[in-house]
């Protein structure tokens, strides 16, 4: 589509407000490719976007969540379908900045996790996941987000969207971390969840990577 086709469906879309929005209920931070499903099926969220879903050039913006908006959830959101080594190959000086976790934690991982993974969707999803705890270990580093969570004012977790069919047969989203905790069994057996039904539990919560 030519960019004067993108500028046209700009102006002629209609805008049709749903009303003064409600109170915000988390604040999710996803890759930039999911943010038209993450919006439509949770409106209620304060989206942030990335290419990768990174933490740290939006610290400031989900710290005015958790404080001005009073979000008690904040949610790190990767999905199978989004390829992070398309991401560590910008070469950018504001891309070191923006990717500066992910890029660790791709030095830090990558050459164990080819020679476990032989497949590449595979591979693929389990440095999602570890993407997905160093952006938790990041905010739960500082004070101004692990105190609320010690309080229990605040949950901060990482899910996955399975897009690729990885972790199951259909599309959906699974908890891999919960406060930091990635052991799955762990996860299901917290106090935080007990409300949860246990089928959900043990479908929902899982991971490809176990090794911590």
């Amino acid at each position: 589509m030519s960019p004067v086709k993108v500028i046209e469906k700009f102006l002629l879309k209609e805008c049709v407000s749903r009303g003064e929005n409600g109170k915000y209920d988390s604040c999710i931070v996803c890759a930039s490719s999911v943010v038209w499903r993450i919006s439509s099926l949770f409106p209620e969220s304060y989206v942030v976007a990335n290419g990768a879903a990174q933490v740290f050039p939006n610290l400031a913006t989900i710290y005015y969540a958790v404080r001005e908006l009073k979000v008690p959830l904040v949610a790190i959101v990767g999905s199978t379908s989004v390829e992070l080594e398309h991401f560590i190959e910008i070469h950018l000086q504001s891309a070191e900045f923006e990717f500066k976790l992910l890029r660790k934690t791709y030095e830090e991982n990558a050459e164990i996790l080819l020679t476990m993974y032989e497949d590449r969707k595979l591979f693929n999803a389990a440095l999602m996941e570890l993407n997905i705890d160093s952006q938790i270990e990041k905010l739960l580093s500082l004070s101004e987000f692990s105190e609320p969570v010690k309080r229990g004012e605040l949950a901060v977790c990482g899910l996955v969207l399975d897009e690729a069919l990885v972790y199951g047969d259909r599309v959906g989203f699974y908890l891999i971390n919960c406060n930091g905790i990635k052991d799955p069994e762990e996860i299901r057996s917290s106090e935080l969840l007990f409300q949860i039904p246990e089928a959900v539990r043990k479908q929902k919560i899982k991971r490809l990577h176990l090794q911590f």
